[in-house]
């Protein structure tokens, strides 16, 4: 008996060809459905698109063995992780593929990583990833590398979930289990709360301080190294850091490196934003980690311990809790 699967699609321009005679080899692993939540240009995507994304498979949950949601590469990895956070414990796969190359181009990827999605969904795999270049990731533990690579993504903090050749390897050992104490209970009404700071030299702090008048209720600092960030009184955010969590509003620090982790004890300057109140984002993807918070400010607006606890803990395995 053939499983049945859900495809969503967002495609560029005019609506998607039919799947099953575009890509007749699907037919033969699971019965299709499909369904076009909106067109348009990944790099256009609101989070009222992720939103309407969520609730299409919350609301089929129920008729389907899994999904399969076609995305623009863009921004695949930010949908990829706030659907991880709002559909936690769904307990069925939601794999998110597209292509390097338009679909109907020579030696386009589109089909490759679309028949092999489709066989992932249908396994025993159950959490919500990216397939792409021949490897499944985790999706909150992916991020775009390359705009012309087959191979788009990685996971720089946590291994490969699988690995398509001649046969799909899925990797499903103990350490890629996700959190198991939780029930399902979708949400799907993500709001804009948050502003990301990229520090850089000769970021002009001025302009920022006019952020703190504003209805923003949280911010992610992308440091250099494990956290660091200037702390001079000219160039420095000790001031901002300092007014921002006076005001309640969270303050999160991120790293502009793809590899390691966020340390607010190893060097000064970082210490001195930890001792303000501001938390660290630990090893997330800065798409995990603006998605995460995004999600938690929106489920718990007037609770900002709560989301300040929430975020530093690992809740649909998107970060590598320190022991």
């Amino acid at each position: 008996m053939l499983e049945r699967l859900g495809v969503m699609e967002s495609p560029k321009g005019d609506l998607a060809e039919d799947l099953l005679l575009a890509v007749p080899e699907l037919g033969q692993i699971a019965e299709v459905e499909t369904v076009v939540p909106f067109t348009q240009d990944s790099a256009e995507l609101t989070l009222d698109n992720i939103n309407r994304q969520a609730e299409i498979i919350a609301n089929n949950c129920d008729h389907f063995d899994g999904f399969v949601v076609i995305h623009g590469t863009d921004t695949m990895a930010y949908t990829a992780s706030a659907l991880s956070f709002m559909l936690r414990a769904l307990n069925k796969p939601v794999i998110f593929t597209g292509s390097q190359r338009p679909f109907m181009q020579i030696r386009t990827d589109a089909r490759t990583n679309l028949i092999n999605s489709v066989e992932i969904a249908t396994s025993a795999f159950k959490e919500t990833a990216i397939f792409f270049g021949n490897k499944l990731l985790r999706g909150n533990r992916s991020t775009k590398v390359s705009t012309w690579k087959f191979e788009a993504f990685e996971s720089p903090n946590f291994p490969l979930l699988g690995e398509a050749g001649m046969n799909i390897n899925l990797n499903l050992t103990t350490k890629h289990i996700l959190p198991t104490d939780q029930q399902f209970s979708p949400f799907y009404n993500l709001n804009s709360s948050l502003f990301i700071i990229f520090i850089h030299p000769g970021l002009q702090i001025g302009p920022l301080k006019t952020l703190l008048d504003t209805s923003l209720k949280a911010f992610i600092i992308v440091a250099y190294g494990a956290g660091n960030l200037p702390t001079s009184t000219e160039v420095g955010l000790v001031d901002f850091v300092k007014e921002a969590i006076e005001r309640e509003k969270i303050v999160a620090v991120n790293t502009q490196c793809r590899h390691g982790r966020v340390s607010l004890n190893i060097y000064e300057s970082a210490r001195k934003i930890k001792e303000l109140g501001s938390i660290s984002c630990l090893d997330m993807t800065i798409e995990a980690s603006t998605m995460k918070l995004n999600y938690l400010l929106s489920k718990y607006p007037d609770d900002p311990n709560m989301v300040k606890t929430l975020f530093t803990k690992n809740i649909a395995g998107e970060l590598t809790e320190e022991k």
